[in-house]
């Protein structure tokens, strides 16, 4: 399921710091979590973009492990936002990106 709902399209650096982050969480997903469904929720909050991805894998995921998550909490913080993962063993892990809507890059 995807839910996003926004007053208006964020900027270009918003918009591809989300796109190749959920990209990259669909994508591990599939190959680690043996998840079979995602759940996408996208809103402004104030002056934030919020947007989360949600599965119901098997949890575990820990940015530690290795560099693709790690990269994404990188491609978000360059952007001044902030990336949360919650993923208990057992599941379910969900992502949680939130980024000032007037991002701009720090890099």
């Amino acid at each position: 399921m995807t839910n996003v709902v926004l007053p208006e399209r964020p900027s270009p650096l918003i918009e591809s710091t989300v796109y190749f982050t959920v990209s990259e969480a669909l994508s591990n997903a599939v190959k680690h979590s043996g998840a079979d469904r995602v759940d996408i929720t996208g809103s402004r909050v104030g002056d934030t973009l919020v947007v989360t991805v949600k599965d119901n894998g098997h949890g575990g995921a820990d940015p530690a492990r290795g560099t693709g998550l790690q990269g994404m909490v990188d491609r978000v913080a360059a952007t001044g936002g902030k990336l949360l993962l919650a993923s208990p063993a057992g599941g379910p892990t969900e992502l949680r990106m939130e980024i000032p809507w007037t991002a701009t890059a720090s890099r």
